[in-house]
């Protein structure tokens, strides 16, 4: 709330001013962010990252797959990307239940960081997707997606529900995973690819071998993971199935698989072309965030509580974000409507130019 209130805000009138550095500095300020996060995990609560198989490369335009085990996933993913990514740079946007973009705080921020929120109506989701995505290939953006094929998180209620479904399909039992759904993956591939934006496919899973948080609750009775495992393989686009039967088949494959790894990761405690050696202490960024942040964060609490002027400020933003993100489906749409009334507005000023530059010519 407290970084909400003292980065993002100043930057919000850049929307309206200049949206190249207004997109620039929402996603540098996020990545700073999410070192923090990294920086809790790694610094203050002694979590270890343990990494095997590919790297990220975050010059591709790519579609990042992971097992959703807990309702955390996302939070210990930027770990992933922290040491997984080379050179170590992201620019990854994840694929959210549209009630998440309420959040006071980081809701708000990801709608300015332009995330996908989607609300469960597949003709409203693709629209809402839709929209972004060519939004980004307009502005010839770089980044990267992660989604959860499984839709929810891996709890005893979701596995009951996902033998259901197994039953029938006609499908095999899966241990460790759910069954993924196949329509919006199937979606962002052919939309990703058919816009020149996919160069890779990503195959991500997620172990914790020890201790398993669950909730934001656990987290915040200190229930943290002592070690947090990722597998990465990296599946070149060229190498994706052409058809939408195809590509289902492909996930279901790499799903069972994934189970099927976790089954022997569980087992022996790590993935099997990882080592418990192979622990990735936290990287300088980490400290660095911890002394930028820290700070930041307490200064302005501070602020807060004694200036009249830091009062009204943060009471003002946040009756916007509150009615932007009740009231419509997010200030990411708006920034695309801008940049989408101006491209129109470009046009009909080169039509009507052009008979007057002819008659100067002439």
């Amino acid at each position: 709330m407290m970084g909400f209130y003292s980065l993002y805000c100043p930057i919000l009138p850049l929307l309206l001013i200049n949206r190249k550095v207004y997109r620039r500095a929402t996603e540098v300020i996020f990545t700073m962010w999410e070192s923090f996060a990294v920086a809790l995990m790694e610094v203050l609560y002694g979590v270890r990252f343990f990494m095997s198989g590919d790297v990220i490369r975050p010059g591709e335009r790519s579609l990042l797959l992971l097992n959703h085990r807990n309702r955390l996933d996302w939070n210990f993913f930027w770990g992933a990307l922290a040491h997984a990514s080379s050179p170590p740079a992201h620019n990854c946007k994840i694929v959210l239940k549209s009630g998440i973009r309420k959040f006071p705080g980081l809701g708000w921020i990801m709608q300015m960081s332009c995330y996908l929120y989607i609300h469960r109506r597949w003709e409203e989701d693709q629209r809402l997707m839709s929209n972004i995505l060519d939004y980004y290939r307009d502005i010839n953006h770089t980044f990267q997606i992660l989604l959860f094929p499984e839709g929810t998180n891996l709890t005893k209620e979701t596995k009951k529900k996902s033998d259901e479904f197994a039953v029938k399909a006609g499908l095999p039992f899966l241990t460790n995973v759910l069954h993924p759904r196949t329509t919006g993956f199937t979606y962002l591939v052919n939309k990703m690819r058919n816009g020149n934006q996919l160069d890779a496919v990503y195959d991500i899973t997620v172990a914790y071998p020890h201790t398993l948080p669950l909730t934001e609750l656990d987290v915040l009775r200190g229930k943290m993971p002592e070690e947090v495992h990722f597998h990465i393989k990296r599946h070149p686009v060229s190498s994706l199935p052409a058809t939408d039967e195809g590509l289902k088949t492909w996930l279901a494959g790499v799903w069972s698989e994934k189970d099927e790894l976790l089954q022997t990761t569980l087992s022996q405690g790590h993935f099997p072309e990882s080592s418990t050696n192979l622990s990735h202490p936290p990287v300088n960024a980490s400290y660095l965030s911890v002394l930028f942040w820290l700070p930041l964060t307490f200064g302005m609490a501070y602020l807060l509580c004694t200036w009249w002027v830091v009062q009204l400020w943060c009471l003002v933003f946040t009756v916007f974000f509150m009615v932007i993100s009740f009231g419509t489906n997010g200030l990411q749409h708006f920034e695309v409507w801008l940049y989408r009334r101006q491209t129109r507005y470009k046009k009909i000023s080169e039509k009507t130019s052009s008979p007057l530059e002819q008659e100067r010519e002439n």
